[in-house]
């Protein structure tokens, strides 16, 4: 049985959002005996001019995985909401939508909820957001692509030319987990004009705090490993905490501070070793904070508050400890600015309750807030 999770509330009129999510909540139940008519899940593959000649040698060709729900072939002329959904940090597409998360299938879980009435009908896309090394955190970068762009400019302009979308920042919404969840809070804040709600499962990277900082030992191991091969760094089975730790640091610093000229991972590092002790080092460290939503929520409060809705969770268990500490962060920055919000924990790790949360809380969050055809 889905539980309840405890929510704390935060900003003016957050009070309404949170009262219109928790009525959506639900206990998920099989579909009707009825014969209740499914959704399809497409997987189709375009290319993307912002991924072109990365230094990674990424494809830009990217998969992507496209639900529809139940009435778009019955129903020619109907238009419906879009919800794009991002994935973690050394995952993919599947984690959403094959025997992923907690087993997770992203047609029955909207299947079911449509049948059920809790969900309005929706279209859901799913990119990919894994490179080389193992995360893109969907950033622009002179060494990893423009990943950004992928999804604002290449992937939102041909989903809302090859499907009956409502093309309109009113009728799109953003969402993701971990990596994911960094993405939709970046995107929402600096385009509204292209997504107008926003829902951060577990967001990383938020700002440079607890196990992102120089406490962590992986970051001496990350200034080793610099002298590597990068192939022979990503990717290592079974990973050790550190080895995760370092995959993330350099798969961040590609993205973040990326330096093309220097081999063999064409990024910098935001410390140095500085006779034994580690150091704060410029430009990578400045390059770090310019691109973490604790920083820089202030540069983009009007665009915040044009914002449909805002959701922020964590896990009060979270493994990786820097996520709960910048989420309420980010919180107490939102709520000086104005900016409407609900910041939610609940009692979990950082992984084992994401289907969970999607289907009682996310999907049911952009349900209510999307603009469907009919306005």
């Amino acid at each position: 049985m889905l539980k309840r999770k405890r929510a704390i509330v935060v900003g003016t009129a957050a009070n309404i959002l949170f009262c219109v999510a928790s009525l959506a909540f639900l206990n998920a139940q099989a579909l009707p005996a009825n014969g209740t008519r499914p959704g399809t899940l497409e997987n189709l593959q375009i290319h993307s001019q912002a991924l072109e000649n990365n230094k990674l040698g990424d494809s830009a060709d990217q998969v992507v995985a496209v639900y529809l729900p139940p009435t778009y072939k019955t129903s020619p002329t109907k238009r419906y909401p879009t919800l794009y959904l991002l994935h973690g940090f050394d995952s993919n597409i599947r984690s959403w939508t094959s025997h992923g998360y907690q087993d997770m299938n992203l047609q029955d879980s909207m299947d079911t909820l449509i049948a059920a009435g809790t969900v309005r009908e929706m279209i859901v896309v799913v990119p990919n957001g894994r490179n080389a090394y193992l995360g893109s955190f969907y950033t622009n970068s002179s060494v990893t692509g423009k990943w950004e762009d992928y999804i604002l400019r290449d992937l939102v302009s041909y989903v809302d030319s090859h499907y009956r979308t409502v093309p309109r920042a009113e009728s799109r919404g953003i969402a993701g987990h971990s990596m994911g969840g960094y993405a939709a809070i970046m995107m929402g804040m600096k385009h509204p004009q292209v997504f107008s709600a926003v829902y951060a499962m577990s967001p990383c990277c938020l700002g440079m705090e607890a196990d992102l900082t120089s406490i962590n030992p992986a970051w001496r191991a990350a200034l080793a490993a610099k002298n590597k091969n990068a192939k022979d760094q990503f990717g290592s089975d079974p990973q050790s905490l550190e080895q995760f730790w370092v995959d993330v640091f350099l798969s961040l610093a590609a993205a973040l501070s990326p330096n093309p000229d220097q081999g063999p991972f064409f990024a910098d590092l935001p410390y140095r070793d500085q006779n034994g002790n580690l150091v704060q080092d410029e430009p990578a460290w400045t390059e770090w904070h310019e691109k973490m939503p604790v920083e820089i929520a202030a540069n983009y409060g009007t665009n915040l508050l044009q914002l449909r809705g805002l959701f922020i969770e964590y896990g009060l268990e979270d493994d990786f400890t820097h996520i709960p500490v910048t989420a309420r962060l980010l919180s107490e920055k939102l709520d000086r600015l104005g900016v409407p919000h609900i910041l939610a924990s609940y009692r979990g790790d950082h992984s084992d309750h994401i289907r969970e949360r999607l289907e009682t809380s996310a999907l049911p969050f952009f349900s209510q807030l999307l603009v469907g055809g009919e306005r």
